[in-house]
């Protein structure tokens, strides 16, 4: 009886960290993610939203990153993620262009699942 008394305790062990981990998953990006509308020039941050738009021109690609009701521009030379996709972006922020728009100068792009 013992043999099956210890699988047990196996089993719930890895069932307690599988969950863990997918509950961990699912909270990292909302954790980490700085808010959009509180931007702030040459801050380093992680962001997290769904992409809205792409837009490439010559040697400029990015997309637009939505975050409830506010957006920013996200510049990425890697491959654009698909309109729709929810993504965790680390970049710096840039100075407000000509037009007032903020951008993001993104380092990594990763497309998130949840």
């Amino acid at each position: 009886m013992k043999p099956a008394h210890g699988m047990r305790n196996v089993v719930l062990a890895v069932t307690a960290v599988i969950v863990i981990a997918v509950v961990a998953y699912g909270v990292f990006p909302y954790a980490v993610s700085a808010n959009i509308k509180d931007l702030k020039p040459d801050s380093t941050v992680y962001l997290y939203g769904n992409v809205s738009g792409r837009i490439s021109l010559l040697s400029f690609s990015g997309f637009e990153l939505h975050q409830g009701n506010n957006s920013v521009l996200v510049i990425w030379n890697g491959t654009l993620p698909a309109v729709g996709e929810n993504v965790l972006v680390h970049g710096t922020v840039g100075q407000k262009n000509l037009f007032g728009v903020t951008f993001v100068r993104a380092s990594s792009v990763s497309q998130w699942y949840f």
